[in-house]
């Protein structure tokens, strides 16, 4: 026994360093896009954290924390990390909510998403167009090499906060209210070309039904929003390329920014 316990300490902080690591990993992983709970089985999220973990503990050189002596301590160590995770991953996750909340804009305009007006129940279900908008970034994000982005940032943030310190680090309220603004900016900006394509065809619908009140324009109106919703979304599809590859280049220091104030 007595040649265990000098085992036990040598190996405990490193034990412990891995699973305030893992914890923030695990949080982050679940604030990402199409990773959180609903979208990947919970097996798979913990081994690709644990995969994680793995590869930046050992390009950090085996982090250890010396285990606290006080519950108080350890509490602060735990919360440490999981605010700083859901920080991570929600400057993360902005960029394809942005775009996601931009196909909601655009599945309003276009008269896709007329049913929810009446089901209210589907008031907590995702618009159509958005969870298509969604899926489109999603997979764009990937290709255009975000989710090496993110683990690249991840390991600048460990290297900047190591885990173990007890001080509690929250984002400031205007960082948050300047990453929201900015999320809502890029969709309305996104969707700005369909809401007003939209727009034009309601007014000169309109003005056609109150010169000629006879005509009922009603079921060839949802067919010209459409095919008109369409065609802006397909001039304008090389810009969701620029915006996701300019908001890939900035974000890290949007994660910086709100996982710590730097």
């Amino acid at each position: 026994m007595g040649d265990v316990l000098p085992w036990l300490d040598l190996v405990a902080p490193m034990l412990y360093g891995g699973v305030l690591l893992m914890l923030r990993l695990t949080t982050c992983i679940l604030m990402l896009p199409e990773l959180g709970p609903g979208y990947m089985p919970m097996r798979s999220r913990l081994v690709l954290a644990f995969a994680l973990t793995v590869a930046l503990d050992s390009g950090l050189g085996l982090v250890a924390v010396p285990v606290p002596d006080s519950i108080a301590t350890t509490l602060i160590h735990l919360g440490r990390e999981v605010l700083f995770g859901a920080a991570l991953g929600l400057a993360a996750r902005v960029v394809t909510a942005a775009v996601q909340m931009a196909g909601d804009l655009v599945g309003l305009s276009m008269g896709l998403s007329l049913s929810t007006f009446f089901d209210q129940s589907a008031g907590e279900m995702p618009l159509a167009m958005g969870r298509l908008f969604g899926l489109v970034a999603t997979l764009m994000f990937m290709a255009l090499g975000g989710h090496l982005v993110v683990v690249g940032a991840l390991f600048e943030h460990l290297r900047d906060y190591p885990v173990g310190v007890a001080e509690i680090v929250v984002p400031s309220l205007g960082d948050i209210a300047l990453t929201m603004s900015h999320a809502l900016e890029t969709a309305v900006i996104l969707a700005s070309p369909v809401v007003v394509v939209s727009l034009v065809l309601n007014v000169a619908m309109g003005f056609v039904m109150r010169v000629v009140p006879s005509m009922n324009l009603f079921n060839l109106g949802i067919g010209i929003l459409l095919l008109g919703g369409f065609f802006a979304l397909a001039l304008e599809g090389d810009s969701l390329v620029v915006l996701l590859g300019h908001e890939i280049d900035h974000l890290p220091t949007a994660m910086h920014t709100l996982a710590g104030g730097r």
